[in-house]
């Protein structure tokens, strides 16, 4: 392939600025299980606000309920299990098809607030023309001032900027985005087109606000209004906040200007049950209708249980070894390969996953539906052990951390089968829980631990975009030192091509070679799962990874 080595890779943040988000990646990568250190409450036993009373009110229980309505406030999956419900997006994603195991590529969008587009030949220029009579909940339709307020604030964001760091990775231009041709038309300036530079316009990190509301609330010492936006809505979604108590109960009302289908319920209520144990006793009596964050043990009794539904979503996130290049012998790839090599995938799937899961055989995750590496990972003993010896290395041990709440109560048995497969090739594995979520990524960022275990969970489902971020030698969340050239050409080489035959052949060179460095030891492909009432019907996946309320329904 004939690529220029001295290019650097292109529509990455600047370093200053990744060095400043690093922690703000870490929360937005981090896709845990079951958060039971979450506020809530862990009785489940108040009828009154949890009962599912009829076929107009949806009733979900959850984890936990976030601490703030606005976009930029966001708080991992908590985050993204609501505010997409009343985020009005310019696109949206094409249906998949039934019973998908691929998620959607990058080219697979629709409309949503933009009815149409058009892109000039250069592809530097897109033309929107937004939907006539989409209202947000206070009767304003939306217009391309709109936007163009929508993306100004989301550019000079004072919150998570994952909006604008999604803009950069699209090529976009951050100096002048957006202009207004009249209510309902603009164009999008684009200074380096590629395969993202539309579909980060699906994710509800570039929700349009009613601008015309929200300045209402602004001030001069806040002029992006983030103080009216922690508690309230203004988009142009298919549901509205009705009430909100921060950290325990959010409801949501349809929003009567919605340009879509009226969704089906016309009530949705999501509390905080803080116990998976309660949450699915909620469930199993009927008295909630829609569970998240359950536990695989549960979710096995959910399988043999006649009036509940289990749903999975298509996620393309992956549990790792992590090892810091920084601290010998990690920097040696010899080393990190025989720890790969150690791994008994199979056992973890179905020891910590009750077999929800898939051994992670290569670096892509089985949901892009790329086909599987030549030489896919798999347990040799004896090339492991001869891995250490040409390293020199004996007696390693390793210090393997990690922190439940940031990645859900099936890490510790995770960790508790590294440490015994690594034993097998002589490396002396020390668990070291780490309680704190913030101690955990400090540690990380730092460089003060050797080994964690992590995940690999990409805002935006895209293969170009997950290696820039993760493993790109600037990538926001590369928190393992790892630096290989033409790994970050290769990674502008497949954002800068559309899907097809091509991208998926540079998509195998970037495996491969990533197989050769072994930058971290991919252990299992996860996936997100939901618990439905039987009474529920309707749902369907999407790259964003959260329900739809407005695509569920009353069975019958």
């Amino acid at each position: 392939m004939n690529r220029d080595r001295g290019r650097a890779p292109a529509r990455l943040a600047p370093r200053a600025l990744l060095a400043l988000l690093t922690l703000i990646a870490l929360v937005a990568s981090a896709c845990g299980g079951d958060d039971d250190g979450s506020s809530g409450d862990d009785s489940g036993d108040s009828p009154a606000d949890t009962t599912a009373s009829d076929d107009s009110t949806l009733t979900v229980i959850t984890p936990a309920v976030l601490s703030s309505l606005d976009p930029e406030r966001y708080e991992g999956n908590i985050s993204l299990d609501l505010i997409p419900n009343f985020g009005g997006t310019l696109l949206w994603w094409e249906p998949p098809e039934p019973d998908a195991t691929v998620i959607q590529s990058p080219d697979e969008i629709a409309p949503a607030l933009a009815e149409s587009w058009e892109i000039s030949e250069d592809g530097k220029v897109v033309t929107f023309t937004l939907r006539e009579g989409a209202e947000s909940p206070y009767g304003n339709q939306v217009t391309s001032e709109d936007v163009r307020w929508s993306v100004e604030r989301m550019i000079n964001s004072e919150g998570v900027p994952i909006a604008r760091i999604l803009m950069n990775q699209g090529g976009w231009n951050l100096e002048e985005p957006i202009e207004v041709v009249d209510d309902r038309t603009f164009r999008l300036h684009i200074d380096q087109p590629n395969a993202v530079s539309l579909s980060i316009l699906t994710t509800y990190f570039t929700m349009i606000l009613d601008s015309a509301e929200v300045l209402q609330h602004a001030t001069e010492e806040d002029p992006y209004a983030y103080e009216w936006l922690a508690a309230n809505d203004a988009s142009f979604g298919a549901y509205t906040v009705d009430s909100f108590d921060p950290g325990t109960q959010v409801r949501l009302a349809t929003n009567p200007g919605y340009w879509g289908e009226t969704p089906a319920y016309e009530d949705v209520v999501m509390r905080a049950v803080s116990d998976g144990s309660s949450r699915l006793q909620l469930l199993q009596r009927g008295e909630a209708d829609v569970g998240f964050g359950l536990t695989f043990d549960q979710l096995t009794s959910v399988q043999d249980d006649p009036s509940l539904q289990l749903e999975q979503m298509l996620f393309p996130s992956i549990m790792l070894l992590v090892t810091n290049h920084e601290v010998e012998p990690f920097g040696d790839p010899r080393v990190r390969e025989a720890l790969a090599l150690a791994i008994d995938r199979d056992a973890i799937v179905e020891g910590a996953y009750q077999g929800f899961g898939a051994p992670a055989r290569d670096y892509f995750h089985n949901a892009f539906g790329f086909d599987p590496a030549e030489q896919p990972l798999e347990q040799d003993l004896d090339r492991a052990r001869n891995l250490l010896a040409e390293a020199g290395v004996e007696d390693l041990q390793l210090e393997l951390s990690y922190s439940i709440g940031n990645l859900g109560p099936e890490v510790e048995q995770i960790a508790v089968l590294v440490r015994d497969q690594l034993a097998q090739i002589g490396v002396d594995v020390e668990i070291n829980n780490i309680p704190s979520n913030a101690d955990f990524d400090a540690g990380k960022r730092d460089g003060s631990l050797a080994a964690w275990l992590a995940t690999s969970a990409p805002q935006i489902p895209d293969p170009a975009y997950y290696v820039q971020v993760f493993y790109g030698t600037d990538g926001i969340v590369n928190l393992m030192g790892y630096s290989n050239p033409e790994l970050d050409d290769l990674a502008v080489d497949i954002l800068e091509t559309q899907p097809g035959p091509e991208r998926t052949a540079l998509v195998a060179d970037a495996n491969d070679m990533m197989l050769d460095d072994m930058p971290s030891v991919p252990l299992v492909d996860t996936e997100k799962y939901y618990v439905f009432n039987e009474g529920v019907t309707g749902f369907m996946g999407n790259p964003q990874a959260n329900v739809e309320f407005r695509q569920l329904q009353p069975a019958g």
